[in-house]
């Protein structure tokens, strides 16, 4: 068979390169386009990124706050446990005045008496009688032997119209509440 086409070949030509180019336009747009793509999406992702970054880190500072008031609570709480055992150690420490009176008691000699009692920042002032000057002494050391007595001193010492010697005797505690 024979070709009727009428139209030149020049034409023909022309119209294949016509589309030719068309389709060369075509895949350089699409090729271009992929790259713009390619280029675009990591961009826009990492853009997505940072933001969700923003996001977490406002969401960890609000956290950060919270461990810091946390933090801040279990030291309070540690501070009320240390001063909780420094009460329990001290009640246990403790001396009342029934065991101050019961211990001067079975610690003065028969031949000296107590006439008052005076209490004051972990002294006791004790004003009294005696017989002799060895009655006082001996009511000193025994105090001394006393495990919460500090110091025993003797502030005066006076002699009464009756031969009595009257005595101001100055003890010092070391864990009286």
């Amino acid at each position: 068979m024979k070709d009727i086409n009428l139209i030149p070949e020049e034409l023909k030509e022309q119209k294949l390169k016509k589309k030719r180019q068309m389709t060369n336009i075509f895949f350089a747009f699409v090729l271009i386009s992929a790259i713009f793509t390619i280029m675009v999406l990591p961009l826009a992702y990492i853009n997505k990124l940072y933001e969700d970054l923003k996001s977490t880190n406002s969401d960890l500072y609000k956290f950060k706050n919270i461990s810091q008031l946390e933090q801040n609570v279990k030291n309070m709480s540690l501070y009320a446990e240390k001063k909780k055992a420094l009460i329990k150690k001290l009640e246990s420490q403790r001396l009342d005045a029934v065991t101050i009176l019961e211990d001067l008691s079975l610690n003065i000699p028969d031949r000296a008496s107590i006439a008052s009692l005076k209490y004051q920042k972990n002294t006791l002032e004790i004003d009294g009688e005696a017989f002799t000057e060895a009655d006082i002494a001996v009511f000193m050391l025994n105090l001394r032997s006393i495990d919460y007595v500090e110091d025993v001193k003797i502030l005066s010492v006076e002699s009464t119209d009756k031969g009595l010697l009257k005595y101001i005797l100055q003890v010092k505690l070391k864990v009286v509440s």
